[in-house]
């Protein structure tokens, strides 16, 4: 069965219209297109030879029917300005314009998102080491997991701590401070170990200057951020800061979160708490974070309460980010 080739453009591309523009007449004109062509191949021929010029304009740049439905143009414009996509490529750690052949990726981008997604990999399984906490001046204390794999499988093993480190905590740990600055491996120890250094004197003296009083500083291995519940109610403090490693995306291992929790206690909702992301150098930077935490917590004790009762600002990026 032969058929008419014109006419076949035309009925896809009046199904396409009518899928675009949700108009329910297409079914109709497309009946009267089909019958008219079964007449006869000469007819058929002169029908579709006005809806051939229709589609050339169309195809240059969108354009209506008769019956006023349009079509979205052909997407054939390309960014003249090489220089702008190169800025917007610097400015942003993501995967951008990294280019094809055919329908593949080039073999550098990749071998560049294999490269990432093993970074990704490889941070959610790291440890921090044995000695951080003795080489940052901190108490060391653990969580009821066991290990690295029942940490993983067992989230609420993360969110206690042990036997041997609530007794230590109770022993050391300094009670009825404003705040308790706490340091855990999360789901990156990549990140712990490369952005709690910087971040944490910072922090330490960013609230100083806030006129808080903070006690000593703590590190939980395999913590959860709901371990800071705990230590507060176990503390009486006043609210707790907990700086964790996050689940990395591709070719990001080193972020870090900072969770803030005002009047903390045992299964306390997330609503209640703040949530300051992404603190990396290529991110939101450590000294930065600290001043922006510090300032969130004063806030957090003004409004008597924090999460979703405090409206936080928006944080103005626009002379960090030119492109």
């Amino acid at each position: 069965m032969s058929i008419d080739r014109a006419l076949l453009e035309r009925l896809v591309r009046e199904v396409v219209t009518e899928t675009l523009t949700g108009s329910s007449s297409s079914s109709s004109s497309s009946s009267s297109s089909s019958s008219s062509s079964s007449s006869s191949s000469a007819s058929s021929s002169s029908s579709s030879s006005p809806s051939s010029s229709s589609a050339s304009s169309s195809d240059a740049g969108g354009g209506c029917d008769d019956d006023k439905r349009c079509a979205p143009p052909a997407r054939h414009e390309r960014i003249e300005d090489k220089g702008e996509v190169q800025r917007v490529v610097e400015a942003s750690p993501s995967r951008l314009a990294q280019g094809r052949v055919g329908t593949r990726y080039t073999t550098s981008a990749y071998i560049t998102l294999r490269a990432e997604h093993a970074i990704a990999l490889d941070a959610v399984h790291s440890s921090v080491g044995a000695d951080f906490a003795a080489k940052h001046g901190l108490i060391s204390l653990a969580t009821k997991a066991k290990d690295h794999a029942e940490y993983l499988l067992q989230p609420e093993q993360g969110r206690r701590l042990n036997d041997e480190s609530r007794e230590r905590l109770l022993k050391e740990g300094k009670r009825g401070v404003d705040v308790v600055v706490i340091v855990g491996d999360g789901l990156s120890a990549v990140a712990t170990e490369q952005q709690a250094p910087k971040l944490l004197p910072a922090l330490l003296q960013a609230l100083a200057a806030e006129q808080f009083s903070v006690g000593k500083s703590l590190f939980v291995r395999h913590a959860r951020i709901g371990v800071q519940d705990e230590i507060g109610v176990l503390l009486g403090a006043r609210s707790t800061i907990v700086l964790v490693g996050e689940r990395p995306g591709l070719g990001t291992g080193d972020s870090l979160s900072i969770y803030t929790a005002y009047k903390p206690r045992l299964g306390q909702d997330n609503a209640e708490k703040n949530c300051i992301s992404n603190v990396r150098e290529l991110g939101f930077p450590p000294a930065e974070a600290a001043v922006e935490c510090a300032k969130l917590m004063r806030r957090t004790f003004d409004a008597g309460g924090g999460g979703v009762h405090l409206v936080r600002p928006v944080r103005d990026i626009s002379k960090r980010a030119q492109v």
